[in-house]
């Protein structure tokens, strides 16, 4: 019983140990803001508090693509059915631009959808008809930050 009552402990205090090192105590100094231009969105902040652990982040935008039906006879309607479109920035670095324990980023993400898509997805009126797109709007950019491949931190803005 006693080393059961050991095994347990050890095992509570290394669970303690791990979860001490898992979140960093992240400081903003700037920001985040976050800008939105055309089908781009750009996210910059000043952060502190990562320690030498690796630390990422990612700007993931979500928006709507229209898109243009066409029949063979060149007539154009819109299509009725938008569809969801998205984006996402590389993983940055938080290391990588440390200085003196702070880390000064911006991370651009685009928003992207096919050039074409089936016109019954579309809403086109019939399967005849080639849907093509026509434009995209931003509607949500999310900022993720990882931890030693954690999210520690993710907050949503909006235009």
């Amino acid at each position: 019983m006693r080393r059961l009552g050991i095994s347990f402990a050890v095992a509570l205090t290394a669970v303690a140990l791990m979860a001490g090192t898992a979140f960093a105590a992240l400081t903003f100094h700037q920001g985040p803001t976050v800008t939105f231009s055309g089908t781009s969105a750009t996210a910059t902040f000043n952060v502190s508090g990562l320690g030498n652990d690796p630390a990422t982040a990612q700007l993931l935008v979500d928006g709507i693509a229209q898109y243009t039906c066409a029949n063979k006879g060149g007539n154009q309607a819109p299509g009725q059915n938008p569809q969801p479109a998205t984006g996402a920035s590389p993983e940055v670095s938080l290391n990588d631009t440390q200085k003196n324990g702070r880390s000064s980023v911006s991370v651009t993400a685009t928003l992207s959808a096919p050039l074409h898509i089936g016109a019954k997805l579309a809403g086109c009126p019939n399967g005849n008809w080639t849907a093509t797109l026509s434009s995209l709007t931003v509607t949500s950019a999310t900022l993720v930050i990882k931890y030693n491949g954690s999210v520690i931190y993710s907050q949503t803005f909006t235009p």
